[in-house]
């Protein structure tokens, strides 16, 4: 049975009685002098503490007599029970040490549809692995659609593209992917390395709605575009339908390089820009009102393992492999 005291008297465990942690030392020891030892405590202050459990139970815990001291028929119940409580009572009070400091509980978190290839869920795993206290509950969806959960409560945190710029939202920037052309085979843009703007601007563009990634759409827009507008052929709710889309020639689009890869695996052509490469972002956002520990503890674990060198690595590998591909 583990001691629910340390040796300056201080009790590890506040669910427990200090007159249950005296029964329980007295009856390891069936000695007054070696259990008041253990417990710090004079011998006077020990059976008190007995007497009064003792009277608060209305039984006898105790033969007290010459030859020293035995349990009686109650008190061998009453340590039957004992390790049973103290285990219990330790586990309840673990539960709320973790739930308190974050390791324990249950959060939301909101995937973006177009951050599958951008290592989001590597990272929810990975916190999955170090917090096997916490229920982690995974829904995918657009930025709008996250942002509005957000600020419904109904979610914990989410993963973002370009964020809104609103006072109520916290994010963190957690990483950054270059954005390339995404052509049809046949595409006569196909036949060169890189792609300039000017070249690329007059071609008929395949896009999500606006309203999907109002802040995204807008990013991509000024930076190849610039203060003029793309001229769309189609909406697609989607990245897999906008790849589709550009597979049966309605046009190009923009995407990161991970998805390029896709959209190259369906049949489609990426190629890089010419310098300066679009970016687009990842972020994580959350409630800036939100309090609770277990939201700042997987803040805090994401922004940390985002920017670990192993991660760097991996990112600068991706890269160059990309490279050496277009």
């Amino acid at each position: 049975m583990s001691e629910p005291w340390d040796e300056n008297q201080k009790f590890t465990n506040p669910l427990i009685s200090r007159n249950l942690v005296y029964f329980i030392a007295l009856a390891d020891e069936l000695h007054f002098g070696r259990a008041a030892e253990r417990l710090f405590l004079t011998q006077s202050a020990l059976s008190q503490g007995i007497r009064s459990m003792e009277r608060s139970l209305g039984a006898e815990l105790f033969i007290r007599n010459r030859r020293g001291v035995q349990l009686t028929d109650s008190g061998k119940i009453l340590l039957g029970e004992a390790t049973c409580i103290l285990q219990r009572s330790e586990r309840i009070a673990r539960t709320i040490r973790e739930k308190a400091s974050g390791g324990a509980g249950r959060i939301t978190v909101l995937y973006s549809r177009s951050g599958v290839h951008l290592g989001q869920r590597r990272l929810v795993e990975k916190f999955r692995e170090q917090h096997p206290g916490v229920e982690v509950v995974t829904i995918a969806g657009w930025v709008s659609h996250n942002v509005s959960e957000l600020r419904a409560r109904k979610a914990d945190v989410a993963f973002l593209r370009t964020p809104p710029d609103l006072p109520e939202i916290g994010c963190r920037v957690i990483g950054d992917a270059e954005l390339v052309a995404v052509l049809p085979a046949d595409s006569p843009l196909a036949a060169g390395d890189r792609i300039t703007r000017e070249e690329f601007r007059d071609q008929p563009v395949v896009m999500w709605p606006r309203d999907h990634a109002p802040e995204f759409h807008d990013r991509i827009v000024e930076q190849i575009w610039g203060s003029a507008a793309p001229r769309i052929s189609s909406f697609e709710p989607d990245y897999a339908n906008v790849i589709d889309a550009v597979c049966s020639g309605a046009g190009v689009a923009v995407l990161d390089r991970a998805l390029a890869e896709l959209a190259e695996s369906s049949g489609a052509v990426a190629r890089p820009f010419t310098d300066p490469r679009p970016t687009g972002e990842m972020s994580l956002a959350w409630l800036r009102s939100d309090t609770s520990p277990l939201v700042h503890r997987f803040v805090e674990f994401v922004a940390a393992e985002a920017g670990h060198p192993a991660t760097r690595r991996r990112r600068a590998l991706g890269r160059r492999r990309a490279d050496n591909r277009f």
